[in-house]
């Protein structure tokens, strides 16, 4: 022990024998370390806020829907209002509080909506207005009007792209015309799912979300009136649940789907309602663990090179220092205590650094229109401004793997200074 702790101070003492090269050395790791904990900040900011609006915009972190929709769409593959019950019971529940932000029962189909000028196809979602204000992104991007919250029942939330179309604007008349849903247990002799049905509406409110697909297709009802419409009272096509993290997900569905058997459901998460947005988000991770890991290897090249050039350069000590008795393997003890003294000052400073810019960006968020001058539409949908995100796990990671990296690139310069040649080291001074 005494031994290592020897070895230790004469390492220190080494470091700052020159200490313009031991600070440039540190101050290239720790800015290798500062980058990594920035570069996965950043990254899992964008991903977090991402996923916010995506599952806004769609069916939430979770969604109950009866088996098969997912891959039909059938209009007439409805859930009975006891799942929608058991479904809040159960997120309701003692070991679930905290995760859940709040659930919409949504009625989806599609219809045919006409004005006096003009006709469009559209995807209808009747909602509850109050649960879907609270989870939903469309009510937040009204620009016209109001949302259907103290609206009369027969109004109806449509697109800004779908109300040019129509050449309809606030307060204009539109006849929604959709086919009626089979009812459970009913027999029909020409095989049809149901009549066609009509109704008059007014337009109450107008969004833009900046996305055109829902812009110019989605209309939103109150869920009371799409069920009478669509002869399915008590029923909706899926429950979409909205969590306060991402990261519950999957716990979440895997509870919901143990616990609801009595009637044939499918328990999804937002990687599996989602699947373009969730391959989007990994093939952005993949690239950025590649560039952080090129990033590191240089890095880590620079200070291998430097230490194994201090190496070096001591050749005639180390020779002094074998001709004394030092054996082989005190030598490369010497070079490695001092490669991980350099490695904790340089984790330490790099811990300053990307904590500190971190810290920055977490409070103030990142603007990319700092970088992209133009107002780009999809401003309008997702957040231009990133709010940095990490974890204890992931800083404790990444201290890790520098470190980790660093001391196994010492070990070639400590084995460098362990094999001098006792005869050649002493004719070098």
């Amino acid at each position: 022990m005494a031994g290592v702790l020897l070895l230790a101070k004469i390492g220190w003492r080494n470091l700052w024998r020159n200490p313009r090269r031991t600070l440039l050395t540190a101050l290239a790791l720790g800015l290798g370390l500062a980058l990594l904990l920035i570069s996965l900040g950043l990254l899992n900011g964008s991903r977090e806020q991402g996923i916010a609006n995506g599952v806004q915009l769609g069916a939430g972190h979770v969604v109950v829907q009866a088996r098969g929709y997912q891959d039909t769409r059938a209009q007439d593959l409805l859930l009975p209002s006891r799942v929608v019950s058991a479904t809040e019971e159960l997120l309701h529940a003692r070991g679930m509080q905290g995760a859940l932000r709040g659930i919409s029962p949504r009625l989806l189909a599609s219809g045919l909506l006409s004005s006096a000028t003009n006709s469009s196809g559209v995807g209808i979602v009747g909602v509850i207005p109050a649960a879907e204000e609270s989870v939903s992104l469309i009510p937040q991007r009204i620009v016209e009007g109001s949302y259907l919250h103290g609206a009369k029942p027969a109004g109806v939330v449509i697109g800004a792209d779908l109300a040019r179309k129509l050449a309809v604007r606030l307060g204009s008349k539109v006849v929604l015309t959709t086919q009626g849903v089979r009812q459970p247990g009913a027999q029909m002799a020409d095989g049809t799912a149901g009549e066609m049905q009509s109704t008059l509406l007014r337009v109450t409110g107008i969004f833009r979300t900046g996305l055109r697909e829902i812009d110019a297709y989605t209309i939103h009802l109150p869920l009371s009136e799409v069920q009478a419409l669509l002869g399915a009272p008590d029923r909706v096509t899926q429950v979409a649940i909205f969590l306060e993290r991402a990261s519950d997900s999957s716990s979440v569905a895997m509870r919901l789907q143990e616990r609801l058997t009595e009637v044939p459901v499918e328990v999804l998460t937002w990687q599996e309602t989602l699947i373009q947005l969730a391959q989007l988000f990994w093939l952005n991770a993949a690239f950025n663990y590649v560039t952080n890991g090129i990033l590191l290897v240089m890095v880590g090249l620079g200070v291998l090179n430097t230490i194994l050039m201090a190496v070096l350069e001591r050749h005639y000590e180390f020779g002094v220092c074998a001709a004394l008795g030092l054996r082989p393997g005190q030598l490369s003890g010497m070079i490695l205590c001092e490669s991980l003294m350099l490695t904790g000052i340089s984790l330490a400073l790099g811990l300053v650094l990307g904590l500190g810019v971190h810290q920055y960006f977490a409070t103030f968020g990142l603007d990319l229109r700092w970088f992209i001058k133009i107002n780009l539409p999809i401003w309008k949908v997702f957040d231009p401004v990133f709010h940095s995100r990490l974890s204890l796990s992931q800083i404790t990671w990444s201290v890790s793997v520098v470190f980790m990296m660093t001391a196994i690139l010492s070990f070639y310069p400590a084995l460098k200074a362990a094999w001098t040649a006792l005869p050649n080291a002493l004719k070098a001074g």
